[in-house]
């Protein structure tokens, strides 16, 4: 994989980014060894974690962070990787209690710092907003931890096109670093999939895009591939797994956009995947898509589509498909 730069940053990072939420339960911890291997073989370099991850199973607090930790210092590898992780979000028995004080935002950090085994953290991301609490608390507070080394810079996730563009207003205008980038939940059919139970998710819409659009922050948006959804549907009927229709995605709306992906991977001769991925990529702002693979096939899958771009006209076809639902 060819690295490039995050925009506003030095980072230099692979052109997709190894999520992590399934390492340690989904996967066991050899197999989620044996995975970040192989995204390091292929020549990626961007792993993207936070300090709530496993915290859902029983047992052991930031098994997600720990696993990856483990690993680094197992391969050596810290300094070749860019690592990103996420703090601040709420306690998993209290969703609706914030936590973004500047203490628990704090304590978080120095969680992760712990847990992973290094000293800085190369992109933090802020988990959920606190509309109560004004932009100027964040960014105050993250240039604070860049200022002291723990952070080469920062993020959110989950925040809404407003909350962002208040935030940069207020960083240009105070000559303070900004959000290099935005972690939205954004992939082909999530405007029109079912609506989530979990609470504070945002959604990437059009506002965000127009302010990507004028600022030039990346995107890195999380569940990029619809969980597979398009790509179970391009199998034939009795290839499907068990379950595939309860997907999130599955309806009159994401089934409309998976024909229109169907047609254009005939066209194009690449699996669906690949196109998914692409409607992502093939924008005029850069954007870098969280894979959450689980298995070596699947990651492969993904980094054999990077070079794949789609035209404009391309691009309105699934998007008129997935507006419309008329199947």
């Amino acid at each position: 994989m060819q690295l490039t730069t995050l925009a506003g940053t030095t980072l230099r990072i692979s052109p997709i980014c190894l999520g992590t939420a399934a390492i340690g339960h989904a996967i066991s911890e050899e197999e989620s060894f044996a995975l970040l291997d192989r995204f390091t073989e292929l020549g990626g370099n961007f792993v993207d974690t936070a300090r709530i991850y496993s915290d859902w199973v029983p047992g052991e607090r930031g098994r997600g962070e720990r696993i990856l930790g483990d690993w680094m210092r197992s391969r050596r590898i810290r300094d070749h990787l860019v690592i990103a992780t996420k703090g601040g979000h709420p306690s998993l028995d209290s969703m609706h209690v914030p936590r973004t004080s500047e203490a628990e935002l704090r304590s978080d950090l120095d969680a992760s710092l712990r847990v992973l085994g290094t000293d800085h953290v190369d992109l933090y991301w802020l988990h959920r907003d606190d509309p109560a609490r004004p932009v100027e608390h964040f960014v105050d507070v993250l240039n604070a931890l860049v200022d002291e080394g723990k952070v080469r810079t920062f993020g959110a996730s989950n925040w809404s096109a407003a909350r962002l563009r208040a935030a940069h207003d207020y960083a240009m205008a105070a000559g303070r670093r900004t959000f290099a980038a935005s972690q939205p939940h954004w992939c082909l059919g999530c405007q029109h999939s079912r609506p989530s139970s979990i609470p504070g998710l945002v959604l990437f819409d059009a506002d965000a895009e127009r302010f990507h659009k004028e600022t030039g922050a990346a995107v890195i948006p999380y569940s990029s591939q619809a969980g597979g959804f398009f790509s179970k549907l391009a199998l034939a009927p009795d290839q499907r797994p068990v379950g595939w229709e309860k997907s999130a995605y599955n309806t009159s709306q994401g089934l409309a956009a998976g024909k229109a992906v169907a047609e254009l991977s005939r066209e194009l001769g690449v699996p669906a995947g690949a196109i998914v991925l692409a409607y992502l990529w093939s924008r005029p702002f850069p954007v870098v898509p969280v894979v959450g693979c689980r298995t070596k096939a699947q990651l492969e899958a993904s980094v054999a589509a990077i070079p794949l771009r789609l035209s404009s006209d391309q691009l309105q076809r699934l998007e008129r498909a997935s507006r419309s639902g008329l199947l």
